[in-house]
């Protein structure tokens, strides 16, 4: 899920948003003209300028959804941020609405409806205030689940590339060697050498072929020639700066950079 306001990123949902605006506009400054006996033109600006305002300081409101930690236990407590800053916003938009039409018009007739209307403003501005707020909820938790689906879907497509056993042509002879028996991998040109109890096999493959289809849990790449099982590490000593070895239970020792100790660190932790 990105960070940006989903409605702004999206040209449908762009378009579609403008449209609601549109509906919402024709239809209250109707609706107030008709109830209201005003003329249908300042009806139709009013209606223009407060959910033009609205439409414009809705679209922030995605970041307090985005990045908010409101949640608690208490769900009546989870929802009091949420209370005071649809207060604050529904305030504000009201007073900066009141303003401004007011310089564009003196009909007394508006200006008298424009005043009593400040009670059913306050319920237009919360009620916009919950459905768009709760629009952005269910976005960002419909995005969360389908980022955690196509991460569970990697993982098991990489899982499902995972060897537990590695087949090694030797001759005439075929050699099969479970991966719990590899000590190390060491680079060897476009081969790499297997190095195991029984002895050290030459695989056509390269390093990074085994860093994606060994298991990460047990096999950690500790140099750009060697990745070592974790389960026959000894000890690791520092030797020099930003450099160095790792023991192994037998006897051997190699070669580990900056990067590859903290990666074999964290795999060991």
């Amino acid at each position: 899920m990105t960070d940006g306001n989903p409605i702004l990123q999206r040209y449908r949902w762009r378009i579609g948003y403008t449209g609601i605006w549109i509906g919402i506009i024709l239809i209250q400054g109707v609706a107030v003209s008709l109830s209201n006996d005003i003329p249908l033109k300042l009806t139709l600006a009013d209606a223009l300028l407060f959910n033009l305002l609205f439409a414009c300081v809705a679209l922030p409101l995605w970041y307090p959804v985005r990045f908010s930690h409101w949640t608690t236990k208490n769900r009546y407590l989870s929802l009091l941020p949420h209370i005071l800053l649809a207060g604050t916003l529904v305030t504000s938009w009201i007073i900066a609405g009141n303003q401004l039409i007011s310089l564009f018009t003196s009909d007394p007739s508006y200006l008298s409806f424009l005043k009593a209307s400040t009670g059913w403003r306050v319920m237009q501005g919360f009620l916009f205030y919950a459905v768009v707020v709760l629009f952005y909820y269910h976005y960002a938790h419909a995005a969360q689940r389908s980022k955690e689906i196509e991460e569970l879907r990697q993982a098991i497509k990489k899982q499902e590339g995972i060897v537990s056993r590695i087949t090694v042509k030797d001759r005439q002879q075929i050699h099969i060697i479970p991966i719990q028996e590899l000590d190390f991998l060491e680079a060897y040109g476009d081969y790499v050498q297997l190095h195991t109890s029984k002895g050290v096999f030459l695989k056509e493959q390269t390093m990074k072929f085994f860093e994606e289809h060994l298991p990460a849990a047990q096999f950690v790449r500790i140099h750009r020639s060697y990745m070592v099982n974790i389960n026959e590490v000894e000890k690791i000593e520092l030797y020099e700066k930003e450099r160095y070895r790792v023991y192994l239970k037998n006897g051997k020792s190699l070669k580990a950079s900056d990067m590859g100790y903290k990666l074999l660190k964290e795999a060991i932790q």
